[in-house]
């Protein structure tokens, strides 16, 4: 396993405290990268709405989901001590 620095990991992402600003982060990942929630949606064989909880970091959504809508849009989720 590879070790990356706290501070180089901080320097390249946004650091996660709640649900709402995960949501924020991969809604503006999604929009960078040109798509719709629809489009989204369409290739996880989610639905639309589960994309928009998702991006509205409602609680209720299962980890599982919401770590599958990050890896489709290319965003790794790192685990790290603080």
């Amino acid at each position: 396993m590879q070790t990356i620095s706290h501070d180089l990991l901080l320097a390249s992402g946004i650091p996660v405290v709640d649900t709402k600003t995960l949501g924020s982060a991969l809604r503006a990942r999604r929009k960078t990268l040109g798509y719709t929630q629809e489009d989204v949606a369409s290739m996880l064989s989610f639905s639309p709405r589960l994309v928009g909880d998702i991006e509205r970091g409602r609680e209720t959504v299962g980890f599982g989901k919401v770590l599958a809508y990050a890896t489709g849009l290319g965003v790794d989720l790192i685990a790290a001590e603080r």
